[in-house]
């Protein structure tokens, strides 16, 4: 009997963190589930790591490496289930993450897909994040400017929609902010307002080069949605690339820096350093100086907490 839940999880290179990310899962409270691991050509230990997994809600698959977006396809193909839940190889589920959504899409079939509000995870140092949007029209309007509305690894959705929705583009960036925004075009999305979810930082994570590839693809991506929705033909990677103006090439560069500025901002607070993590918070927010503002505030709050818990 097939289950009502099956779990992806691709794997490209994902030691050290791999093992807390299956234990998360392999430790939730709902215990009814397939996990499917993905290994992805993996060349360090990750491949070694998963050959000791003993559990029989395992499934582990190995290929060539192809790219998450590949990976997780591979994964959604063997799903017999009616709901999948995604997780990445280096966060944590916390312990009420799946019982939670299961609930939640029960109660709501107009839902198609469905995140949690996160905290970051640095080291063993955890972090409260800001709040996301919950109800569908804020999430979509975020998305719709190449904008993660949904925590994408924390979230859980019904199989048959995403294979109306086609799956996961491959061979690109930007296959999260695309995936979702497909899923939109089925249903409803929405986010539970609880922390169930932690997604790891770490230094070293992204390049500015990689950045600003993913940026500028989160922007492809949300140019399509908008294609589909007005009924006009959606176009290439290459041809929006090559028809974007120096400005928007400049700004997709600057989004990337402020994503640097802010991931590296969240670090240094939590390696002891909270001046040089408030003022990069700050600098993050030289685009859009409202948010900034939000940011540092909520990291003094949070840099206080830290020193009196």
């Amino acid at each position: 009997m097939a289950t009502r839940l099956t779990v992806i999880l691709p794997v490209y290179n994902g030691m050290p963190y791999l093992p807390n990310a299956v234990e998360s899962i392999l430790g939730q409270s709902f215990t009814d589930f397939t996990l499917i691991i993905v290994n992805d050509g993996s060349t360090d230990g990750s491949r070694k790591y998963l050959d000791t997994l003993r559990d029989p809600r395992i499934v582990v698959l190995n290929q060539d490496n192809a790219g998450q977006g590949a990976a997780r396809n591979a994964a959604l193909q063997r799903c017999q289930s009616e709901y999948v839940a995604v997780m990445d190889q280096d966060d944590v589920s916390i312990t009420d993450r799946l019982a939670s959504q299961l609930s939640y899409l029960d109660a709501h079939p107009e839902v198609v897909i469905l995140g949690t509000q996160i905290e970051f995870l640095i080291g063993n140092i955890s972090q409260r994040a800001l709040s996301i949007p919950v109800d569908h029209d804020a999430i979509e309007a975020r998305l719709l400017k190449g904008r993660a509305g949904l925590c994408h690894p924390s979230t859980m959705f019904r199989t048959a929609a995403s294979i109306a929705c086609g799956g996961y583009p491959t061979g690109v960036f930007g296959e999260d902010i695309d995936f979702c925004l497909r899923m939109c075009e089925q249903g409803r999305a929405a986010n539970l307002d609880r922390v169930l979810f932690q997604y790891r930082l770490h230094a070293g994570q992204a390049s500015l080069a990689r950045c600003t590839e993913v940026v500028s693809a989160n922007r492809y991506a949300a140019f399509n949605a908008t294609c589909r929705r007005k009924g006009l033909p959606e176009t290439t990677l290459s041809a929006f690339l090559l028809n974007a103006s120096k400005l928007g090439r400049w700004l997709w560069s600057l989004e990337a820096w402020e994503l640097i500025q802010y991931r590296t901002g969240r670090i240094r607070i939590a390696s002891g350093q909270p001046i040089e993590g408030i003022l990069r918070l700050a600098a993050s927010g030289i685009i859009r100086p409202f948010s900034a503002i939000a940011r540092v505030a909520h990291a003094i709050g949070m840099s206080h907490r830290e020193r009196t818990v």
